[in-house]
């Protein structure tokens, strides 16, 4: 099955026009049978579909394919390169349900249990038969985002709100996107079954990220926020964009933002790193010599699908293949193979 075999992330930025006698040169490597994906990269640059960008590419373990390029910024004096780091919004949804897998592999929490098992304050207002797979999988009734804005910088003002908020519908019964609640609610969940009650970006750097060798922020340590590309915009984009949305890109440009956790859309990382991650979910990596993360069982229980695959989306009116935390693409997009899934992010 294709999904088991490859793990890929391709790090797409900004569409914007470059200067002039620009250097369309990429760096990083490529194995033997995988140049004609170079080739590929590099027609993006020439073809000034993107301003910086990383791709990597693991296959059966081993990584095959490792490239960079491109700029950092709109300045065009400083190169993207192996070091750059970026915010990859929702695909930090894929992490946290990896950490949950974690727990879940450790005996720490199942997914059927009900959430006041390990979170007692939350069962009010309706929640209290709220289960581990309702929360996701997208459907624990609470897609609305915290207000005001400023509360998400404080954790404990975040959980205290959707402790005391009613679930728009039954918990379980329908799904709809949860945005930014998703990452807090897992995140707490994390926290809560954790003997060493830590955070679940601390969670991430201690049993993810660490052990495996590689980088994944959620709330990024101050000297590494240099290693930053920032979010920018084409100036096509700018004139399509409303003001709303365009702050809101602004704020996620912040130091104040990426140094906070906001689980479910604040991951700062690399593409070498989301790559090896997933490719740790499905096999040895490195020729056996890093184990793999997750065992079969534990994969498939997170890949298992708690709804029905036609089902609607209450407030997009969309379907949402959610399993637990993880995005089933096979049903969405036959191309990329009946077993692919992950979560993606937002690329401009």
């Amino acid at each position: 099955m294709f999904h088991y075999w490859i793990a890929i992330l391709l790090v797409l930025f900004v569409h914007f026009s470059y200067p002039n006698e620009i250097n369309y040169d990429i760096d990083g490597s490529v194995g033997n049978g995988w140049e004609f994906v170079r080739d590929l990269f590099k027609e993006n640059f020439i073809k000034e579909r993107d301003l910086g960008a990383q791709l990597a590419i693991y296959h059966q373990g081993e990584l095959v394919v490792d490239l960079w390029g491109g700029w950092f910024d709109r300045s065009y004096t400083k190169r993207y390169d192996n070091d750059t780091l970026q915010l990859v919004f929702s695909s930090s949804k894929g992490v946290v349900a990896i950490a949950v897998a974690l727990c879940v592999q450790r005996g720490l929490l199942s997914y059927s249990d009900l959430v006041t098992k390990y979170w007692p304050e939350y069962g009010k207002y309706g929640k209290d038969k709220t289960t581990v797979a309702d929360i996701l999988s997208h459907r624990a009734g609470l897609p609305t985002d915290p207000t005001p804005t400023e509360i998400m910088f404080n954790w404990t003002a975040v959980i205290h709100q959707l402790e005391n908020s009613a679930p728009l519908w039954p918990p379980g019964s329908s799904s709809s996107y949860h945005a930014l609640t998703y990452g807090w609610l897992a995140g707490e969940l994390i926290r809560r079954v954790d003997p060493k009650k830590r955070s679940v970006g601390q969670f991430i750097q201690d049993e993810l990220a660490r052990p495996l060798n590689l980088e994944f922020y959620i709330g990024l340590p101050s000297e590494q926020e240099y290693r930053v590309s920032p979010l920018t915009f084409s100036e096509e984009s700018l004139q399509t964009l409303n003001e709303t949305v365009q702050a809101a890109f602004a704020l996620f440009n912040s130091p104040q933002v990426h140094a906070t956790e906001i689980p479910a859309a604040n991951g700062i990382t690399n593409a070498r790193s989301l790559a090896r991650l997933y490719a740790s979910l499905m096999t040895d990596l490195d020729n056996g010599q890093q184990k793999r993360l997750l065992n079969a069982d534990i994969l498939k229980q997170a890949l298992k699908l708690p709804m029905q695959e036609e089902e609607l989306n209450l407030l997009s009116n969309i379907s949402a293949p959610f399993a637990m935390g993880f995005l089933l693409y096979g049903s969405l997009n036959t191309m990329l193979g009946s077993d692919t899934f992950g979560h993606s992010g937002k690329k401009s």
